[in-house]
């Protein structure tokens, strides 16, 4: 049974991973394409495009996941199908009931690397290809120390520096350091967080004001203080990530925390959800390629397999782009719309495993 086990798990790795070597291929030297365009601004060139699309291989292949699964499977099971080698297992005395739980154990086994994926290797490789990004094409305005996570921006005689974003949104431990002509450091701001403001301003939290007169140090604290940001649409860009380079954990809390302020959280939530619905979408899909295989069908090749993973993947894409579009527009759940694709999914795929088991 073990040996069984690991033979059929190892022709549905095999046919997993040639899918999704295969998929990434495609769509990162499209990625690729497309960045092009922005080469040649700032000091971004091909060579950083080049690196840009490696690190968000990543944040690439979580997307490519489910389809990846339902071809693979398919694949990997028409050809066992193919060759006899289903009929001899089955001959044998391994009952579809047993197959079925190989291939369960093997997606387990995917739906565990995926979960680690989502949360901690692809956000900080998506991190650190964002931010190198929208740093070269912001050219010399923005300055980064080598060391930590700092950023310092400048504005004429002004200049301000963020320690870190929390949540990739929140910039946080924020001075500001305005000086006169003479080169005199006139006024210095710090506060603990900030939230930036679409008017361009930003609300500065807990913060602690010094004024500069000859000798003289005047000291005033603010719980809240109004500010007028001086970064240009460049900088603002480099300091805040895109919202699905974000980790599932910093997604939640960042949507927890708008809602207790009373702002909408539709969009991360979203995300959230969308993230939270790879393992969900990737089970699902592997389910209705079971019944494919194991089902009433003509013996041939992998052509049919294939041309039904590949419309089934657009029609899962297509109709996950129309739920989530349609669910922000008429205020629905995030939660309803990024799961209905895959519950439909695994619906149709537990109805025609009835019929085949």
């Amino acid at each position: 049974m073990k040996i069984l086990d690991r033979y059929i798990q190892g022709h549905l790795t095999k046919g997993f991973l040639l899918v999704l070597l295969v998929l990434v291929s495609i769509f990162s030297f499209l990625e690729f394409v497309e960045e092009l365009d922005s080469v040649n601004l700032g000091k971004y060139d091909v060579i950083d495009a080049i690196i840009f699309v490696i690190l968000t291989i990543p944040e690439r292949t979580l997307w490519l996941v489910p389809v990846s699964a339902l071809l693979g499977c398919l694949i990997a099971l028409s050809v066992l199908d193919h060759s006899n080698e289903l009929l001899v297992i089955r001959t044998a005395g391994l009952p579809i009931r047993k197959i079925r739980q190989s291939i369960l154990k093997a997606t387990s086994i995917l739906l565990l690397i995926v979960v680690i994926f989502a949360q901690f290797i692809s956000p900080n490789l998506g991190e650190r290809a964002w931010r190198d990004r929208a740093l070269a094409i912001a050219g010399d305005i923005v300055v980064r120390k080598d060391s930590g996570t700092n950023f310092w921006f400048r504005d004429g005689r002004r200049f301000i520096s963020i320690r870190d974003m929390v949540f990739g949104r929140i910039p946080t431990g924020i001075e500001i350091y305005e000086f006169n002509e003479g080169g005199e450091l006139m006024l210095f701001t710090e506060a603990r967080e900030a939230k930036p403001e679409s008017d361009g301003h930003w609300v500065l939290k807990d913060v602690t004001r010094k004024r500069f007169k000859g000798f003289e140090v005047e000291m005033e604290q603010y719980p809240i203080l109004r500010w007028d940001a001086f970064l240009s649409p460049a900088q603002g860009a480099v300091i805040q990530l895109d919202v699905d380079t974000l980790a599932p954990s910093d997604l939640y809390f960042y949507a927890r925390d708008l809602r207790l302020r009373g702002q909408r959280a539709d969009r991360y939530e979203l995300a959230l959800w969308r993230k939270l619905n790879v393992p969900f979408a990737t089970l699902a899909m592997v389910l209705l390629s079971i019944p494919f295989v194991f089902g009433p069908h003509e013996r041939g090749g992998v052509g049919r397999p294939v041309l039904f993973g590949a419309s089934v993947g657009v029609l899962f894409y297509v109709g996950e782009q129309i739920c989530t579009q349609i669910g922000l527009i008429a205020g629905i759940k995030p939660a309803l719309t990024a799961t209905a694709p895959a519950a439909f999914v695994l619906v149709i795929a537990l109805i025609l495993m009835r019929r085949v088991y």
